[in-house]
């Protein structure tokens, strides 16, 4: 009875077997990096893993509560024989874009820094005092 319906699996299987690597080369990279978010009684902390960018290659920015980390990297690889020809060029390129809800923040003091193909970006939190704080009556 498991067999009767095919599996997400299988499909990807199926590619493969049809398309070989490049299927898995198509989808290897889609635009995703890794992020750790912390949180403590003064500020939050994002660290996002870029390995191999440069920091001329990120931009970000905090708008309407929401943090976007973007970044766009290009490669080329050249390889030649000894009358100039080209035996193989190849350009690449990737984008990446995340977005993350982060409320509560003092937009002037955020900062951030680039080393290592870490980017840490240190968001302060602002003084609440409860009047941001709606009441909603039920109808």
């Amino acid at each position: 009875m498991n067999n009767l319906f095919p599996t997400r699996r299988d499909f990807m299987d199926m590619n493969r077997h049809f398309m070989g690597d490049s299927f898995d080369r198509f989808f290897a990279d889609t635009g995703n990096f890794n992020v750790d978010i912390k949180e403590n009684e003064d500020a939050y902390t994002v660290e996002a893993d870029l390995p191999g960018l440069a920091k001329e290659d990120i931009e970000l920015d905090y708008k309407n509560d929401v943090l976007s980390i973007r970044a766009q990297q290009e490669t080329s690889t050249e390889e030649k024989d000894d009358e100039s020809n080209y035996i193989r060029r190849e350009r690449s390129s990737r984008s990446y874009n995340r977005q993350f809800l982060i409320k509560d923040v003092d937009e002037d003091n955020i900062t951030a820094e680039f080393d290592n193909g870490v980017l840490k970006v240190q968001l302060p939190k602002t003084e609440t005092d409860g009047q941001n704080t709606k009441k909603i009556d039920i109808q």
